[in-house]
């Protein structure tokens, strides 16, 4: 769940940046969200490789 909702927001931080809306801040927004969205995957992984259940915060 929380993985969609970064994903949104980083949808919308690119559609704002795209549109000419470059302010430092959604860039740097897409820069968090980015890493934030990385993490997630990567322990979603390593929970469905290692077969434990959801835990990752």
């Amino acid at each position: 769940m929380q993985l969609v909702a970064l994903h949104r927001l980083l949808d919308f931080a690119l559609s704002q940046s795209l549109a000419g809306n470059t302010d430092d801040r959604i860039l740097e927004g897409v820069v968090i969200l980015t890493r934030m969205i990385g993490r997630k995957v990567r322990c979603v992984t390593s929970k469905i490789l290692d077969g434990e259940g959801s835990g990752c915060d």
